[in-house]
């Protein structure tokens, strides 16, 4: 079975040379308009590359996607006519500093608002969704007039770099946006999906990447942000350097306000609970060595006190371990760990001495049991 939905072979589409489309002619092929309404197998990621190779088009295409997915909305729409008309006065008024009054939507006047809110957004493909709320509307991107986006419709990470020298692993099903004024005077992307930043470092340009309910803000650092549309929570997890994650107010667009702020530091993990709207920080699920022990010291134990094992944890991993040294200081253990993650010697440890352990806003609480 082909990927590439063709009367006659999928072949005949490369045959058609897009580049000289205009946007009706983007509207009629049917190709086109299955990747505008997001109907095509993930492994399909013709389009994806078209847009990327030909970023000069960016314009028509969002204008020929805008028009498509405002057809598709126009038919299967679940939204009343009042519904509808509020909505796009309530876009127009944000984003313009005059007040529009729209008359009610009619077939000849459909596809123009449609097209325009569209351009307005610039994320085209999120028109269709009614949690357009708490989209990139609510991002300084929507006021760039132009956008470069990479696309991920296949089954492989892909990796790319930005202008500033930032290294980008975007995962499938995933996309990155940003406005073409990026790394001259400000460094904002849009991810929905999932990508892991590598980010140049620039003391005077912060890297900003927002997603639909977070705002992650770096100098020059690793790290991994997990945004995809259906799943419950948003997590950003940090490899090196420091990030800050802010959960951000989206009921005002022109001065948004941050309802929760903090600072990540190596191994740890800030989850955005979508439902109850709260920002918690972890530790990520696989933490990494950051250091290396001193000389003649190793996670190969024998007869050693547990005090000097927590304390190698810690300085190993960068995670603060907080515990009743004067209780600890009566354990010892004999053990080889060398080969085991984090949390495997944490349980381990933690079996031999009799106590249990707790995750607490990023750090390791650990605690005798209870006779």
């Amino acid at each position: 079975m082909s990927l590439y939905p063709c009367d006659i072979e999928y072949s005949c589409f490369f045959m058609k040379n897009y580049n000289l489309f205009t946007v009706e002619e983007f509207m009629q092929d049917s190709y086109f308009r299955q990747w505008a309404l997001n109907e095509l197998m993930p492994e399909d990621v013709f389009w994806g590359n078209w847009v990327n190779s030909n970023p000069d088009k960016l314009p028509i295409i969002e204008e020929a996607k805008s028009l498509v997915i405002a057809l598709k909305i126009k038919n299967s729409l679940q939204f009343s006519e009042d519904e509808i008309n509020e909505g796009m006065n309530k876009i127009l008024i944000d984003t313009s500093p005059k007040t529009y009054k729209l008359a009610p939507l009619t077939s000849n006047n459909w596809i123009k608002i449609a097209a325009s809110i569209a351009l307005i957004l610039g994320f085209t493909w999120l028109i269709g969704s009614k949690y357009i709320q708490n989209s990139v509307l609510f991002s300084p991107l929507a006021s760039y007039q132009k956008q470069v986006s990479y696309i991920n419709n296949g089954t492989q990470p892909i990796k790319f770099q930005l202008s500033d020298g930032s290294k980008i692993t975007l995962e499938p099903k995933s996309q990155l946006l940003y406005g073409n004024e990026f790394g001259k005077n400000k460094r904002e992307v849009y991810l929905t999906g999932e990508a892991f930043f590598d980010v140049a470092k620039d003391t005077q340009h912060p890297f900003l990447i927002y997603t639909a309910e977070l705002v992650t803000k770096v100098v020059g650092t690793s790290f991994r942000i997990k945004a995809y549309e259906n799943d419950k929570d948003i997590s950003v997890s940090v490899q090196t350097g420091k990030v800050t994650v802010y959960s951000q107010n989206t009921n005002r667009r022109n001065n948004p306000s941050f309802s929760t702020e903090m600072v990540l530091a190596p191994n740890q993990k800030a989850v955005f609970e979508k439902e109850e709207k709260m920002l918690a920080k972890t530790i990520v699920d696989v933490p990494l060595e950051l250091q290396k022990l001193p000389d003649n010291t190793s996670f190969q134990f024998e007869e050693t006190n547990v005090n000097e094992i927590f304390s190698r944890l810690e300085l190993v991993y960068g995670v603060k371990i907080t515990y009743d040294k004067n209780s600890f200081r009566k354990y010892s253990v004999t053990a080889d760990l060398k080969n085991e993650s984090l949390f495997k010697k944490l349980d381990l440890i933690c079996e031999i001495v009799q106590a249990h352990y707790e995750i607490v806003d990023g750090e390791i609480m650990i605690y005798e049991k209870s006779n």
